[in-house]
C-alpha cells in the first residue's frame, strides 16, 4: 500500500500531512488551543509519516489525516485510526474538529468518509471507537456513521464498533448512507 492517503467527500478533503504542511500543523494541531512550535510539528509529521509508510492490508498502527475544508483549503481538524496500544484488539476511530466548525455535519461527513476508506482500502476487519458520556453530538456522530453503540465502557463513556462484514451487507442494502464521495 501507499503511505499517502487522500479522501474526498462533497465538502472536504482527507489526505496526509508532508513536511511541507509544517506551518498548518503549527497552526492547527491543538485546534483551538495554542500553537506547537515548529520543530514539534516537524516531529508529528514524521511520526505520521512514518505511520502511514507501514500501513498493509488489514493491519495499521496510526493513520492521522489532516481535514481540509475544500471551499477555503482550510486545515480545520484531524480524523484518523489509532492502534498503536496493541492491548486493544482494533483500531480506534478518532476525530477532532475546531470548535467553529461544530455542528455542520463535518465531522459526520469526515469519520464516515475514512470508515468507508477503512474496510474498503485499507481492509481492515473491525473498527471501534468512544464518545465521552456527556459529548452526545459526538456519540450522535458514531450513530450517524452507523457504528453499534455496545454501551457504557470502563470511563463512564459511550463505546461502539462496527465490524467490515457488517459495514459491507448495510451498504448493500443501502442503510449506511455513508457514500460520501469519492476516495482514491
Amino acid at each position: 500500500m501507499t503511505g499517502s492517503i487522500l479522501i474526498e467527500t462533497s465538502r472536504l478533503i482527507l489526505r496526509t500531512v508532508t513536511l511541507e504542511d509544517i506551518e498548518e500543523v503549527v497552526s492547527s494541531w491543538n485546534l483551538d488551543g495554542e500553537p506547537l512550535s515548529r520543530q514539534e510539528a516537524e516531529a508529528k509529521v514524521r511520526w505520521m509519516v512514518d505511520n502511514h509508510a507501514r500501513i498493509a492490508p488489514g493491519k495499521i498502527d496510526h493513520v492521522c489525516l489532516a481535514i481540509i475544508e475544500k471551499d477555503t483549503h482550510e486545515f480545520i481538524g484531524w480524523c484518523g485510526l489509532d492502534h498503536i496500544d496493541k492491548t486493544k484488539q482494533v483500531p480506534v476511530l478518532f476525530y477532532l474538529l475546531k470548535s467553529s466548525y461544530w455542528g455542520k455535519g463535518l465531522a459526520t461527513e469526515a469519520a464516515g468518509a475514512l470508515l468507508d476508506y477503512a474496510f474498503r482500502e485499507l481492509e481492515l476487519d473491525r473498527i471501534d471507537s468512544g464518545a465521552e458520556a456527556g459529548n452526545i453530538a459526538s456519540k450522535r456522530v458514531m450513530e450517524k456513521i452507523g457504528m453499534r453503540c455496545l454501551g457504557i465502557d470502563a470511563e463512564g463513556g459511550y463505546a461502539f464498533m462496527l465490524t467490515r462484514e457488517e459495514y459491507i451487507q448495510r451498504d448493500k442494502n443501502g442503510v449506511t448512507g455513508l457514500r460520501l464521495g469519492n476516495s482514491s
